[in-house]
């Protein structure tokens, strides 16, 4: 079974997220700040996670980061942010993120996303 790791501080995106995704029959890991994240990460193995940009603690830019000066193995990773600037995106595919949506997310986008991401 395919384990994600959902790092979001609104709930409502984040309970939009997990229902989608334990509907389709994923394992479903919540957290709501980058550092919480990061302490999972290093304990667990996840086969995905959706970031968010904007985090309390440790923001998601600064969790990639952190990951990859430590050597820590990232699992696969899809951003879903409200921002949509370039470099944005730019930032995110040089910490190492697989691929980068926008909010508000199209469910059949976000699903086909992340089914090709756990593959």
């Amino acid at each position: 079974m395919n384990k994600i790791l959902i790092v979001e501080d609104n709930l409502t995106n984040m309970k939009l997220f997990a229902d989608i995704l334990e509907a389709k029959g994923y394992e479903v890991t919540k957290t709501f700040d980058g550092l919480e994240a990061y302490n999972k990460i290093k304990d667990n193995k996840y086969n995905l996670m959706i970031l968010d940009i904007q985090l309390p603690i440790l923001d998601g830019f600064s969790l990639l980061k952190k990951l990859k000066e430590e050597s820590i193995v990232c699992p696969k990773t899809l951003i879903v942010s409200a921002f949509a600037m370039d470099k944005d995106k730019q930032t995110a595919k040089a910490l190492g993120c697989d691929n980068y949506i926008t909010k508000p997310i199209d469910i059949l986008n976000f699903l086909s996303m992340v089914e090709k991401l756990t593959k």
